[in-house]
């Protein structure tokens, strides 16, 4: 049965090449698909043959075999197919094509590359240094405690409005994560006092750039600041983690899902609950969590010789 949806403008079935524009519309408005999800949805979909009307399944492994000789890796050749899938089966659903060309495409299967974590010892140390006299530094090392503190992903801090998801002194942050799903994060009494610390530096940084210190009440004002006294972009606020790692004379490049990492498995380390991982880290499958308990197999294998009685 078709499933027709009244947000978009159906194209020409001959029309061709609005199939993708129309599929990218749907993702967007009725999946809600996140911007970056959608620009890689896009650029997989143009690597199409075509006439998309007459691609064949052989057409579409021998697509997937020539990327694969050029370099591309299975994670990425994965993500290609799936995008295909998802495409053709909209194309199909719709009543454009009368045949799906993508049953049967198979990739190779990508392994699971373990999370790259720091260990406690290297953030505490990173952490008990003096903030810097420098605002974009002295926020960067705010950002790490904020990141390992409540384990989110640096869109999600990035997104957060002084007011609308969090206020200084409040025990939970309301965050939206992929999806547009909504969680609350725990907000714990250091990471409060050290928030509080911050809003003072950062009300301090807007007066020397010559903008208000406070936003009028209601109005969404962000909590991380770009050079400009602006909303801190993604790209900004990775180089300022990488350029604070660097000057702390960090092993590897500071990386803020490093941050992410770190907080799950320590948290998991600690209290061996799967479940509760996944709620604080906003992982949709319990799968995507388990990750974690390969991280430090010789703290399972601690608890293991611990707790069983034939250990």
């Amino acid at each position: 049965m078709r499933r027709t949806s009244p947000l978009l403008q159906q194209p020409d079935p001959l029309a061709q090449a609005a199939w993708v524009e129309t599929y990218l519309q749907h993702l967007a408005v009725e999946r809600r698909y996140s911007p970056h999800t959608l620009k890689a949805c896009g650029r997989d979909l143009h690597a199409l043959p075509t006439p998309l009307g007459t691609v064949s399944l052989a057409q579409l492994k021998a697509a997937l075999a020539t990327r694969h000789a050029q370099g591309l890796s299975a994670r990425s050749l994965a993500r290609m197919a799936s995008s295909w899938r998802g495409f053709f089966a909209y194309v199909h659903d719709q009543g454009w094509l009368a045949h799906n060309p993508c049953l049967g495409l198979k990739t190779p299967k990508a392994g699971k590359a373990l999370p790259k974590a720091i260990s406690v010892d290297t953030l505490a140390a990173l952490l008990a240094q003096p903030w810097s006299t420098c605002f974009e530094l002295a926020q960067a090392h705010m950002l790490v405690q904020f990141l390992y503190c409540t384990g989110l992903r640096i869109a999600e801090a990035l997104s957060v409005q002084l007011g609308v998801h969090w206020q200084p002194g409040a025990q939970a942050l309301r965050v939206q994560g992929k999806g547009n799903k909504t969680r609350l994060v725990p907000v714990i009494q250091t990471l409060n006092v050290s928030l509080d610390a911050f809003l003072q530096r950062r009300a301090a940084h807007l007066s020397s750039l010559g903008l208000p210190a406070s936003c009028p009440v209601g109005a969404p004002a962000p909590l991380w600041l770009g050079r400009k006294g602006g909303a801190l972009g993604v790209r900004q606020a990775q180089l300022d983690l990488a350029r604070l790692g660097q000057l702390h004379g960090m092993e590897h490049a500071l990386h803020p899902h490093m941050l992410r990492h770190s907080f799950g498995s320590h948290v998991l380390q600690s209290t061996q609950n799967l479940r509760a991982v996944q709620e604080l880290l906003g992982h949709a499958s319990i799968a995507s969590t388990q990750v974690y308990t390969a991280l430090d197999f010789a703290h399972l294998s601690a608890v293991y010789d611990k707790a069983f009685p034939r250990a």
